[in-house]
């Protein structure tokens, strides 16, 4: 009998100190982290939305969207470490709202995609201006590095890309569209769904040849680099002009309409 309860007190001990050693895994876990946004709000930190462009979107979505949206901002906050890098005291910034501008744009492009977007991406380092890069050997605005798993931001040229919501340039967008290819090429995370991807791929390929063969596009000319570069820009088109897009370019908005699943021009129409 009292070897039993020298057991039942040894088997109970070791539970506890498995739990206590996990507890800090499982709090990072995705689905732990998700029991408690649905279920168990209480025990969450708040987090509060500061940017306008961001809230137009967010209005335009169901209630049950908003809450994926809500959902997939707080995830991508906690799961990432959004690290700013040389800036000075006297440089007034609100560093949570700018972590919730970055989580919210990148819940925009990838709300109706898998949970698995950006989990190749741990770090988010954000420098003041343009940043030297060893990798390089230049001076740059943005880059997605996959084998780090890093992104880098310049924050004059992040914010930059808010200040004219229509000319299609938007470095937060470039840089997040980036990363999602990446993701689907080299980590094979299976982001977009392989047909879509085909039909997209196959009309980008027409686009970038009428490019070639033009001086005028509706895209602008960095578009032309390689095909990583013309999705990056194309995203930014999507989400930033897409009425302008979808009118210029009909067959190739169509596409990123089926591979993002979802149809800004729609979702910014004026319900009737």
């Amino acid at each position: 009998m009292g070897g039993s309860n020298q057991v039942s007190i040894i088997v109970f001990a070791g539970i506890f100190i498995l739990a206590i050693f996990a507890l800090p895994i499982i709090r990072e876990q995705r689905w732990y982290k998700k029991l408690l946004f649905y279920y168990f709000p209480k025990y969450l930190v708040p987090l509060t939305p500061g940017l306008k462009p961001i809230n137009v979107y967010y209005k335009k979505l169901t209630p049950e969207e908003r809450k994926r949206f809500e959902w997939r901002v707080y995830y991508f906050i906690t799961s990432t470490d959004i690290e700013f890098r040389q800036f000075k005291a006297t440089q007034l910034i609100n560093y949570n709202a700018a972590r919730y501008l970055i989580a919210s744009v990148a819940t925009q492009i990838s709300i109706f995609l898998s949970e698995d977007c950006y989990d190749a991406f741990h770090k988010i380092i954000i420098y003041p201006d343009k940043y030297y890069s060893p990798i390089t050997g230049q001076y740059h605005k943005g880059e997605t590095n996959p084998g780090a798993g890093y992104i880098v931001l310049s924050w004059n040229s992040l914010n930059s890309g808010f200040a004219n919501n229509s000319d299609g340039i938007n470095l937060l967008m470039h840089e997040l569209a980036h990363a999602l290819w990446l993701e689907n090429k080299l980590f094979d995370y299976e982001l977009f769904e392989a047909g879509a991807l085909e039909n997209y791929e196959q009309t980008a390929a027409i686009e970038l040849e009428k490019m070639a063969a033009s001086d005028q596009h509706f895209f602008r000319r960095y578009a032309m680099a390689n095909k990583e570069e013309f999705f990056a820009v194309a995203v930014e088109n999507f989400f930033e002009r897409p009425a302008e897009f979808s009118t210029t370019l009909p067959e190739l908005y169509a596409t990123l309409v089926n591979l993002f699943k979802q149809d800004p021009v729609k979702l910014y129409a004026p319900r009737t």
